[in-house]
């Protein structure tokens, strides 16, 4: 079968953004290390400097990856490019918005107006790009090119199983990779900060890691781990943002994060419509995995007979 156009223009551009995300973990990293005079940093912020780097390096390999993978018609590229649509389309839409109703800073430039829409708009640019890919590497024309239209993986695993899978795993490592920058945590109307904190986000990475590998696996207990973690974490949300005086509790939280600077970060405004992409992001995985139990389900009796 002939590789469709669009398989080959995702796969350069993934290519040759990843290979400009390598290149600037390389000359950031390098800068660093070598630039002569510069002032010392806190230990937090050089973690925080080193585990962001860190994230650019393994966001470089991985696009660089997928696009070879794209270019071979690997159906495991085309699901890493799904992944990736997933998260690309999530945060674009929803960041520009946020920018543009944040209120300027005391000490904004005369021209930082139109930095917030240029910054909007680039957000939202790739926010619709996230859609189309996720909307171009779900058709069935593209499917039969990578996989001969199969709508599941193998072994029975469902799409939209593997994202989550994925979604989680990845949540999970990260959680655990960035604990010790201790940034603050909420529980219920409580905030958590300083070590207790890194011991809330190990744990709870350890759990999202777990599951989501376990997802992959199709195991019913990491299934049932998954709805009470993704339940746990609504019915924390709502409880600190409905319960009276969440505005004083999201300043305090905003004020815990330092990484190492001598002063807090500057209060920020919260818009209340942010709350429809963290129920989005809870709902739908939900609800995948509560309507595609029967994929559980008949992998259990698989392994039984």
């Amino acid at each position: 079968m002939k590789k469709p156009f669009g398989i080959s223009a995702t796969a350069v551009f993934a290519l040759l953004g990843s290979l400009l995300m390598l290149l600037f973990f390389v000359l950031l990293g390098l800068v660093l290390l070598f630039s002569p005079g510069r002032a010392p940093l806190a230990p937090e912020a050089r973690l925080g400097i080193v585990l962001g780097l860190t994230m650019f390096g393994i966001l470089g390999g991985w696009g660089t990856t997928t696009a070879i993978g794209l270019f071979r018609l690997r159906n495991w590229a085309r699901v890493s490019m799904l992944i990736f649509a997933v998260f690309l389309a999530f945060t674009g839409v929803f960041t520009g918005p946020v920018f543009l109703s944040m209120p300027p800073p005391p000490t904004a430039p005369p021209n930082y107006g139109t930095m917030r829409i240029v910054i909007a708009a680039i957000y939202g640019a790739l926010g619709v790009l996230g859609l189309f890919w996720l909307y171009y590497f779900s058709r069935r024309a593209t499917r039969e090119a990578f996989s001969g239209g199969l709508p599941v993986e193998s072994e029975g695993r469902p799409l939209s199983i593997s994202i989550i899978g994925w979604w989680l795993l990845a949540t999970g490592v990260v959680s655990v990779v960035m604990s010790p920058l201790r940034m603050p945590a909420t529980v219920f109307v409580w905030i958590v900060t300083g070590w207790p904190a890194a011991a809330w986000y190990i744990a709870f990475g350890a759990m999202w890691a777990c599951a989501g590998y376990g997802l992959l696996r199709l195991n019913q207990i990491a299934r049932k781990i998954a709805i009470a973690g993704l339940s746990f974490g609504a019915v924390n949300s709502a409880v600190f943002f409905l319960f009276p005086g969440w505005e004083a509790r999201m300043a305090t939280f905003l004020s815990r994060f330092r990484l190492g600077l001598a002063t807090p970060l500057p209060p920020t405004h919260f818009p209340p419509f942010m709350l429809i992409p963290a129920a989005v992001g809870v709902g739908l995985p939900l609800w995948f995995l509560i309507a595609r139990r029967d994929a559980f389900q008949a992998r259990d009796l698989s392994r039984e007979a």
